[in-house]
């Protein structure tokens, strides 16, 4: 089994015209994952972004609005767990990546 970082983008950010978000949307949507989940993650708030080492943070202007690691067989089981996602009643979407270091991960 791989583990896949699943990366939500464009939630609910705060703003009256953003869809509300519905935690227990999110609840039911990792209870039905189940064992696949490795690490839950978290939403994000707010972020901030470092252009470079000599430059300040400054607002993120990426859409990044949270994560959670899973494992599954490939990429189409993968997508298979992403899509009941709750962040696309949120008017959101998801970046899955295999990550580095999964057992059947081959390199580059």
């Amino acid at each position: 089994m791989d583990r896949f970082l699943i990366v939500y983008r464009g939630a609910a950010d705060g703003s009256k015209d953003a869809p509300p978000r519905a935690p227990g949307g999110w609840r039911d949507w990792f209870a039905r994952l189940g064992d696949a989940v490795v690490d839950p993650g978290s939403l994000a708030a707010a972020a901030v972004e470092i252009p470079n080492r000599l430059l300040g943070p400054k607002e993120s202007t990426s859409s990044l609005s949270g994560y959670a690691v899973v494992q599954a067989v490939d990429f189409n089981a993968a997508v298979a767990l992403a899509e009941a996602c709750p962040i696309f009643d949120e008017g959101g979407s998801v970046e899955i990546a295999r990550l580095a270091g999964s057992p059947d991960a081959s390199p580059g």
